[in-house]
């Protein structure tokens, strides 16, 4: 009897042994790995950010604003009682 309860002691130690060693040697990966999450949490933050943006601009396609905005921007129109100035300087 005396002998099974040494037993059963070393073998408890041993098992808590291995578990605080496994601990141990995680535990910077743990850490590299909660800051990889974070990272991605904020990129997803991030990108669901520049998702709503392409998501107003978007769902403005169409309107007179954005056809306006359009036309000055890459067409370089203007109302006829607009006066441009152009920089040259640049």
């Amino acid at each position: 009897m005396r002998r099974s309860s040494l037993i059963t002691k070393l073998i408890i130690l041993a098992v808590m042994l291995f578990a605080i060693v496994t601990i141990v040697t995680l535990q910077p990966k743990i850490s590299s790995l909660k800051a990889e999450g974070e990272a991605l949490s904020e990129e997803i933050s991030d990108l669901r950010h520049a998702n709503r943006g392409a998501q107003n601009k978007l769902d403005s396609l169409g309107s007179d604003t954005s056809v306006i905005a359009a036309a000055r921007e890459k067409l370089n129109f203007a109302f006829e009682d607009e006066i441009i100035y152009v920089d040259l300087s640049r």
